[in-house]
C-alpha cells in the first residue's frame, strides 16, 4: 500500500478503541512485549492488583539483574529494589534483559490466572531505599 493511503489510515486507526494487542506481542496475561521490528523499550511499566501503576527506565536498572532460576526476578535502581514473584519466570526474565518487556501486572485476583499458563505473576512488591 502506498504510504499516501497509509496515513489517510490513521485517524481511524486512532478512533478505534484501545486494544492491547495493539500496543505488546504475546499472548500473556502477565507481561506484555513489544515486536522485535520496534527495537528496545524505554521504560517498564508495572501494574498491581489494584491498578495502581509505576514506571521504570530501563537505563535506570542496574546489573546484576537477579533471577533465582524459578519464582523470583529483582531489579535494582539507585532508589527501588523491584522483586517480581511468580512461576516459570525465565521467558519473561529472558525478555527484561533485552529490554523487551512494556509492561508487567499482578492478576486481579488468584481465581483470574489460567490453569497451566507458562508464565504466572503473583506479586510485584516495591522496596523504597
Amino acid at each position: 500500500m502506498p504510504q499516501q493511503e497509509e496515513n489517510k489510515r490513521i485517524p481511524t486507526l486512532l478512533d478505534q478503541p484501545r486494544n492491547p494487542i495493539l500496543k505488546s506481542r504475546g499472548k500473556s496475561m502477565f507481561f506484555g512485549i513489544s515486536d522485535e521490528r520496534t527495537g528496545n523499550v524505554l521504560a517498564l511499566k508495572l501494574v498491581s492488583s489494584t491498578g495502581t501503576q509505576r514506571a521504570v527506565h530501563y537505563h535506570d536498572i542496574h546489573s546484576p539483574m537477579d533471577f533465582n532460576g524459578e519464582s523470583e526476578i529483582i531489579l535494582l535502581t539507585s532508589s527501588l529494589k523491584i522483586t517480581i514473584k511468580g512461576r516459570n519466570l525465565e521467558q519473561l526474565f529472558d525478555y527484561i534483559i533485552q529490554h523487551r518487556v512494556l509492561w508487567i501486572k499482578e492478576p486481579q485476583d488468584s481465581f483470574a490466572v489460567p490453569e497451566g499458563s507458562e508464565v504466572e505473576i503473583n506479586t510485584i512488591h516495591f522496596e523504597e531505599g
